[in-house]
């Protein structure tokens, strides 16, 4: 069953040479590498005689050179690289200095915020407080219920604040 498909050249817009796949022109930056070149370089063809084969340009002996790699820049482009470079490394020092000032004001914000929980745990707990009388203590305790039991809060020193807190009485 043959169907009818209608195949569509894409052509380079210099050179007119056609192109394997669909390029967008507003994705082309000059030196971009589209297309297999089909002239042979002045390196020498592959030794398997796989002419698809890119060759790695890893190294500068290696490189081909065209005319758009190959183009010195005037010293007002390198110093415009050079001022470009620097302001983006000031913009993310700026950034990263914005983050760390945010990650400060965050652990500020929540070590007071427990301070605060804590200082209010423990008003809550003097007022609830009840003194227990140490020698009718055996006695209260087997009285309790087990849920009274479990209220039974002792106090101790935090030693990250030095504040002293309620605990509960089963606590290391």
């Amino acid at each position: 069953m043959a169907t009818n498909r209608k195949t569509e050249v894409f052509l380079d817009a210099e050179t007119k040479i056609p192109l394997p796949h669909p390029v967008e022109e507003k994705h082309l930056l000059e030196g971009d590498i589209i297309q297999m070149s089909r002239e042979p370089s002045t390196k020498g063809k592959n030794v398997s005689g796989r002419s698809w084969k890119v060759r790695p340009q890893k190294r500068a002996s290696s490189l081909v050179k065209t005319k758009v790699n190959n183009r010195t820049k005037t010293w007002e482009e390198r110093q415009l690289e050079k001022n470009a470079r620097k302001e983006a490394l000031e913009l993310q020092s700026e950034l990263r200095e914005e983050r760390r000032q945010a990650k400060v004001l965050k652990k500020e914000r929540r070590l007071e915020n427990e301070r605060r929980r804590a200082e209010n745990e423990f008003k809550n707990a003097q007022r609830s407080a009840k003194e227990l009388n140490a020698g009718r203590l055996k006695s209260t305790l087997k009285a309790m219920s087990k849920k009274q039991l479990r209220q039974i809060k002792k106090t101790r020193m935090n030693p990250k604040t030095g504040t002293l807190e309620y605990v509960p009485a089963y606590t290391k």
